[in-house]
């Protein structure tokens, strides 16, 4: 969906997108199964209606769930230049689409910049620009924020980094990870949705180190311990949810390290409501920490390059009140590109069970040998009660 507003310490300056703001009555969830009727219901492609709580002070709003759809790694340059040049910019969603516009937020890692010129600002094995008119489809996708901390955001350097700022904000997304310093580069942006107030953070924790951020110069935010101890309490203090994505862990490597698990852990401490690893390109597990969601990598989503070993994906679904998470299921895709040629495909049957199947393994050993997975993708226990499983 498009916001009334987002605002933040990056933009520096309080910004109105053009749009109405949507959300679906629903009842409030109050079981166990209530929960995963409204996980069924929720995501639906229903009629929506103005939120009739708008401009009212907090406390006499109607306080709705807010859900979100989180993809992983959106990489549009090299290989599928030549197809968005032909089929147009909407093509590589064509077939995801449906799960990414009924929510009220949709996420992604933006994982190279958008740019139409510049230089190379680090020699290395892979770099990639994408022209900056392929925002549009991003936009006609239903994104609404991107994560630019990653390894490849500065692949052309400040230049770059300053293109992909301007055609992001131009579209109405917002965004959080990079800036032109530090301060802004680790500036949480707040979106309201349905009444709550909603903080997205970006970490990166990959190299090369010069794309990390400084006082004086442009790149991603990478984490220190009091840098994170202020992120997040600003966020607690501002917001009503924070949701952190962190660039993070070892390419193709299905397990996540255990830095990863103790950064993790860390961010839930400190008060984030959910966190979302991206890096590795293959799914891991899954793991609920004190009634909290981690993704510890999302995987591919739509990526210009064909991997053999990248070839399944998912989706998640998140449903969250004030109180944190509701619900949310994994949706698995295919995105091999030697088959699906640059557009995942949902999967289904059989295929389907064999991605949750994986994906159940990933997550036992996170979970102490318990599955939070059914065969479905529902992620159970389904409400806030997750929290006796740790």
């Amino acid at each position: 969906m498009r916001f009334n507003q987002f605002w933040g310490r990056s933009a520096g300056m309080f910004l109105s997108i053009p749009a109405i703001f949507l959300y679906q009555i629903v009842l409030l969830v109050s079981s166990i199964s209530a929960a995963e009727e409204f996980m069924v219901t929720s995501l639906a492609e229903e009629p929506r209606r103005p939120f009739l709580g708008q401009g009212l002070p907090f406390y006499q709003k109607l306080v709705m769930p807010v859900n979100i759809a989180v993809a992983g790694d959106l990489m549009l340059g090299s290989w599928i230049v030549e197809k968005v040049e032909t089929e147009g910019v909407d093509s590589p969603y064509d077939s995801t689409r449906s799960l990414l516009l009924p929510a009220d937020v949709a996420v992604a890692n933006l994982e190279a910049p958008l740019a139409d010129n510049g230089s190379l600002f680090v020699e290395k094995q892979y770099t990639f620009k994408v022209p900056t008119r392929f925002i549009e489809g991003i936009v006609n996708a239903g994104f609404d924020v991107l994560t630019l901390a990653n390894n490849h955001i500065l692949d052309y350097g400040c230049g770059g980094l300053t293109q992909t700022l301007a055609a992001v904000k131009n579209a109405g997304i917002a965004w959080c990870g990079a800036g032109v310093n530090r301060e802004a580069a680790c500036a949480p942006v707040m979106l309201e949705v349905n009444g709550l107030v909603l903080a997205f953070v970006g970490f990166s924790m990959t190299y090369p180190d010069d794309f990390w951020a400084t006082a004086t110069r442009c790149g991603t935010c990478h984490p220190d311990e009091e840098m994170l101890f202020d992120i997040i309490s600003a966020c607690e203090m501002n917001a009503d949810l924070t949701i952190v994505n962190v660039h993070w862990g070892t390419e193709k490597k299905s397990a996540p390290n255990p830095y990863q698990i103790e950064m993790a852990h860390r961010l839930i401490d400190l008060g984030a409501d959910l966190v979302l690893g991206h890096h590795p390109h293959v799914l891991q597990g899954l793991e609920l920490y004190r009634g909290k969601l981690i993704a510890y990598s999302m995987g591919n989503y739509i990526f210009g390059s064909i991997s053999e070993n990248a070839k399944t994906s998912m989706i998640l679904q998140i449903a969250l009140d004030m109180n944190g998470l509701l619900s949310a299921k994994a949706l698995p895709i295919h995105v091999y590109n030697a088959v699906v040629k640059f557009q995942p495909k949902i999967l289904r049957g059989d295929d389907k069970k064999a991605v949750l199947e994986e994906l159940r393994v990933l997550s036992r050993p996170l979970n102490s040998g318990r599955d939070i997975l059914d065969l479905e993708g529902n992620i159970l226990p389904a409400t806030r009660f997750a929290q006796q499983i740790k």
